[in-house]
């Protein structure tokens, strides 16, 4: 990863200001060059450093179920059945976070294994493109353009053509000071 790759990705969002790969937007393979690189990095293009040093080790169990995840969505030719799997082992390692490590761990693990029931179930309906949010997974240009459009599965990208042709008809609407039949 350079400096212009990592300006066009989104920003790191991970489930406490201490991980290092447990949740979305993870820059993994930075990481995994080690702390020194990983930070120039942030730096040269403008982002803020996210994590624990050292920046390529998981800061506690929930976070070590993240790096393990991690490298699966990092791989551009993983495919969505080696995304979904991911998705999965992630969720029976969370659950085995035990209570004795805190009442807050335990409870970012059933949220974070609620959020990948979720995605699981959205790709499986066709609302997202199976192995969303990963490098690899189905194809995402067939998809739509953008972040948000390239994620979209089939049925989420006809979701969104109604809803911004809805939204752009009730903005003439709005504009134009008619009432909504």
């Amino acid at each position: 990863m350079n400096v212009e790759e990592a300006k066009k990705r989104g920003p790191e969002r991970h489930l406490t200001k201490n991980y290092n790969f447990a949740g979305p937007g993870t820059f993994y393979k930075a990481r995994m060059k080690g702390s020194d690189f990983y930070e120039k990095l942030m730096k040269d293009s403008g982002r803020p450093v996210v994590g624990t040093k050292p920046y390529n080790k998981p800061y506690d169990k929930l976070d070590g179920c993240g790096k393990i995840h991690d490298k699966v969505y990092a791989d551009p030719n993983a495919t969505a059945a080696q995304v979904k799997q991911a998705d999965r082992d992630f969720q029976k390692c969370a659950q085995k976070v035990p209570i004795t490590d805190g009442v807050t761990d335990k409870l970012r693990s059933i949220a974070a294994r609620a959020g990948f029931e979720g995605k699981i179930a959205l790709e499986s309906a066709g609302v997202l493109r199976k192995g969303s949010f990963a490098d690899g997974g189905d194809d995402k240009g067939k998809y739509g353009k953008g972040d948000i459009g390239k994620e979209l599965g089939k049925t989420g990208a006809v979701l969104k053509h109604v809803a911004t042709h809805l939204g752009r008809k009730a903005l003439k609407k709005v504009g134009l000071g008619q009432k909504f039949k």
